[in-house]
């Protein structure tokens, strides 16, 4: 056996051994207890009853139309353990698959080692999104064409289909997870109306239309309002929960420890977060449109997503997976500088990071350690993106189609 060939086997069999001790450690075995809370919300619309009369911790936030969608396995043979198993198989398949296919775009010649890199870092995370029964995996496929499509050619006439499409699957993504609304300022960007306007219609068409003839207009109406209502409930108590890592949260709960209340400050600071977000986004979206380049569209929508671990008013630690393809990129980036002072810089970064991960479920990453190693990333990441030698726009203009599988070499 050829020694490459055998050092690879043993890592990806050293990585899955150590995912098999953290996975069956006491206390994190599957509970699905928010799985519990999508079959139930199932159960009530198959039986023509509002899904947001729960109290408590664990209430159904989501779209009235998802709900819909979790009745149909009621109408199914099988009972909610089957259905469980087979729904932690297919996001744990999915999610692997997700993590495969991310670093084979990135470089393939390097795939395999991003590829356990991205199971070592973000094992843990993976493991409390899957043994909840968290439903994470399904709004990021339906928006994973935000990675690769762009401002529609100069030359195309017609009906953007594929924009409209691609506007449906976003608007369905919204109506599972709201942070998916994350992407609004990416397709504004790239000048993609049909997009907003697939959004609008699929909307309607599931919010009124479908969810109407399912269980009458009165009851649609009103159960899109009480959805509405569900989702503005949402008081300063949970913003500063113990879970929550995004930024609210975060500075929620240093304001607390100080003896202050969540004021106008901490909105402001948010502010400034979000603007400093949007003025990177806009630059790659710039940069990614001058070159027509399909690795920085990748770039910009990788960095547009991680905004959701810091942005969103909720944020719970295994969230960090949604930098995944951000931290890949980073890490392919990055390590391929020769300079020790940037050396450094980045094995700080990637070991805060990873530190975050795998320790996401102790007081001091709740406290900030998560929140803080998210912000020391994302500030690296476009500190080294916008140096006029960086070598992300240098590979741009040398490989303009690096994401149609082809082999790259520095």
């Amino acid at each position: 056996m050829p020694r490459k060939l055998a050092l690879k086997l043993l890592a990806l069999a050293a990585v899955a051994c150590l995912m098999l001790v953290q996975w069956r450690a006491p206390g994190h075995r599957p509970d699905f207890s928010d799985f519990k809370v999508y079959w139930l919300a199932g159960e009530k619309a198959a039986a023509h009853q509002t899904v947001y009369d729960v109290e408590g911790h664990y209430q159904y936030k989501y779209s009235p139309f998802v709900a819909l969608l979790w009745a149909v396995p009621h109408a199914l043979p099988g009972k909610r353990p089957l259905w469980a198993v087979l729904h932690y198989a297919a996001c744990a398949g999915g999610f692997i698959a997700l993590f495969w296919a991310c670093a084979r775009l990135i470089h393939r010649e390097r795939a395999l080692w991003l590829f356990v890199l991205s199971l070592l870092v973000f094992s843990i995370g993976l493991r409390d999104e899957l043994k909840l029964g968290q439903a994470n995996l399904w709004p990021l496929l339906l928006v994973l064409p935000a990675w690769f499509a762009g401002k529609r050619r100069p030359d195309a006439r017609g009906v953007d289909w594929r924009g409209l499409a691609i506007g449906a699957a976003w608007g369905f993504a919204v109506q599972w997870k709201l942070y998916a609304l994350v992407l609004g300022p990416l397709w504004l960007l790239r000048f993609r109306l049909s997009v907003f306007v697939g959004a609008l219609l699929f909307t309607v068409v599931s919010l009124l239309g479908m969810l109407g003839l399912a269980h009458g207009w009165d009851f649609a109406w009103n159960e899109n309002l009480r959805w509405v209502q569900s989702l503005t409930a949402s008081s300063e108590e949970l913003l500063v929960s113990q879970y929550n890592v995004s930024a609210l949260g975060v500075l929620g709960k240093w304001a607390r420890h100080a003896g202050l209340p969540l004021g106008a400050w901490a909105y402001v600071l948010w502010a400034a977060l979000a603007l400093g977000w949007g003025a990177v986004l806009v630059w790659s979206e710039r940069e990614a449109r001058a070159h027509d380049a399909p690795y920085l569209r990748f770039w910009s929508t990788s960095w547009a997503w991680s905004g959701i671990v810091i942005l969103n008013p909720l944020v719970w630690p295994y969230w960090l997976l949604f930098c995944l393809p951000l931290f890949l990129l980073y890490v392919d980036e990055a390590s391929t500088r020769r300079d020790r002072r940037s050396a450094l810089g980045f094995v700080a970064v990637c070991a805060l990071f990873a530190l975050a991960n795998w320790l996401q479920n102790l007081s001091a990453v709740h406290e900030g350690l998560s929140f803080i190693a998210v912000l020391a990333l994302l500030f690296d990441v476009q500190r080294r993106a916008r140096r006029r030698d960086s070598s992300l726009l240098k590979r741009v203009c040398e490989a303009p189609l690096s994401l149609a599988f082809t082999p790259r070499t520095r």
